[in-house]
């Protein structure tokens, strides 16, 4: 039997939603007689690559940034704000580095020309290399497309990147009208494909739960996991329970993730008072014992791709209620068959059917019941990998 060769590639390992995903798509095809995987990285940097030690110890990992080169450069990027110096070569060591990828995937894919049936560019990272790559190129899209359409420029640059993948994956139905509207992708170009999700998984996970983190989950909640940036509306999130908290709300917010706006979280929580009731709890490799445990999943996003932590929340047991942001909730969520969909922004809509839903145990049980008999099987790992294996066959 001849093996299909696939070469998978992403940026990085970091604790993220694409990164999830990426492990996933790893442990599930792993084992496949028909596949030969190669996992090729841009970043070899231990301590942010999280989910390095999730990737199956039978596929080689190949890093194209040695883990020096990567070092040097964070600590340069640390030192810039404090000194002129540090500021002014930190754009001179960014754009060696983008000729240093060139010249490495060049020689690499010269070197490993026989090696390699198909490259997917799973974090469609690859853009500026493309024409390097003289194999079949399969893109990944994760992402509403709508924010490409902002400026012209980009917008014009992103439709040639398309343009030069021989196959796209968009990962919910909402994405793939997007690429097919906004970009005129040929229909016979792009496939979607749910996200995979082991769901035994869910059963077999070891809870692993810090000693100090106990108490939390002795508590009644709701919970919230994102990373901490922007767009995940996360300052809409404490602006709802706010106005919850006045009203008599007795459950408590967690919120799981890092990142950038965790100070501007920090600062309205203690101006509305909030301290004991709104706890952010930081970032946490397993949240699923956070899921479980809580009343509620509420996610405020402003842009999704195909949000995972619903998955995993709503096979631990937890409803979901969320924006309805482009593009991947209603995918899960249906037209608020299997939980709640709020108009995107609309706080005070959120806050009124947050109240009722907390009230509503039977409604809560009846959208996890619904989901597991008419939906779970399509993002199920078997599913997904027959779909995967007609994606790559490319040419046959």
């Amino acid at each position: 039997m001849k093996k299909k060769r696939v070469l998978f590639y992403n940026g990085q390992l970091l604790m993220g939603g694409i990164e999830r995903v990426l492990t996933s798509y790893l442990q599930g095809l792993a084992n496949e007689e028909d596949l030969e995987i190669t996992v090729l990285i841009k970043e070899n940097d231990p301590e942010k690559n999280i989910f390095l030690t999730d990737i199956p110890k039978n596929l080689p990992i190949v890093f194209i940034k040695t883990e020096e080169m990567v070092k040097f450069r964070n600590e340069i990027k640390a030192k810039r704000k404090k000194n002129i110096f540090y500021k002014l070569i930190y754009p001179l060591i960014l754009a060696y580095e983008r000729l240093y990828m060139k010249k490495w995937l060049r020689n690499y894919m010269k070197a490993n020309k026989d090696k390699f049936d198909v490259v997917i560019d799973f974090d469609m990272s690859l853009g500026k290399y493309l024409n390097i790559i003289d194999l079949p190129k399969i893109g990944w899209i994760h992402y509403t497309l709508t924010g490409k359409l902002r400026n012209k420029k980009k917008e014009l640059r992103f439709k040639r990147r398309l343009e030069k993948y021989d196959r796209i994956v968009a990962i919910c139905d909402e994405m793939k009208e997007e690429a097919k509207n906004l970009f005129k992708v040929p229909e016979e170009k792009i496939m979607r494909i749910y996200n995979p999700f082991d769901i035994d998984k869910v059963g077999r996970e070891k809870e692993i739960i810090e000693e100090e983190d106990k108490e939390y989950l002795k508590e009644d909640y709701i919970v919230a996991v994102s990373r901490l940036v922007e767009g995940k509306g996360r300052e809409d999130l404490v602006d709802i329970y706010n106005e919850l908290h006045k009203d008599g709300i007795q459950e408590k917010l967690y919120i799981l993730g890092e990142g950038p706006v965790s100070e501007k979280l920090e600062k309205k929580i203690k101006e509305f008072g909030l301290e004991g009731k709104v706890i952010l709890v930081g970032q946490k490799k397993n949240p699923l014992p956070w899921m479980k445990d809580a009343k509620i999943f509420v996610h405020t996003s402003y842009g999704e791709g195909l949000p995972t932590v619903f998955l995993e929340s709503m096979i631990a047991g937890t409803p979901v209620i969320a924006y309805d942001c482009p593009t991947g909730p209603k995918d899960i969520l249906g037209k608020n068959q299997y939980g709640v969909l709020v108009k995107t922004g609309d706080k005070e809509s959120f806050k009124i059917e947050l109240e009722k839903l907390l009230k509503d145990e039977e409604r809560r049980k009846k959208y996890i019941e619904d989901f597991y008999k008419e939906k779970l099987h399509e993002f199920n790992i078997e599913y997904i990998r027959k779909q995967f294996k007609k994606l790559i066959s490319i040419g046959e």
